[in-house]
C-alpha cells in the first residue's frame, strides 16, 4: 500500500540585502567566500537573486560570518 505524500511548495527567497551589509561593514564578495567557504559562483548567484532556493547550513554560514541574525539578510515569500 503506498501512501501519497502531498508536496508542500518550498519557500523561495524574494530578496537578499547581502550586497548592502558587504558594503556597510566594507568586506569584499570574495572575504565572504574565503571565510564561509561557499564557492564564489554560488555566493554571486545568491547576491544577484539567481539562486532563490538555498539550504540553511547555506544562509547560516553566510549570516554568521556577516554577524547577523537571518531575517535581517534573507526575506522569504
Amino acid at each position: 500500500m503506498k501512501i501519497d505524500k502531498e508536496k508542500k511548495e518550498k519557500d523561495k527567497i524574494y530578496s537578499n540585502k547581502i550586497r548592502i551589509i558587504l558594503t556597510e561593514i566594507e568586506m569584499s564578495q570574495q572575504e565572504l567566500c574565503d571565510l564561509t567557504g561557499i564557492d564564489p559562483s554560488h555566493i554571486s548567484k545568491i547576491i544577484l537573486g539567481k539562486k532563490r532556493c538555498l539550504s540553511l547550513p547555506t544562509a547560516l554560514r553566510i549570516c554568521k560570518v556577516l554577524n547577523k541574525p537571518v531575517e535581517e539578510v534573507f526575506t522569504i515569500k
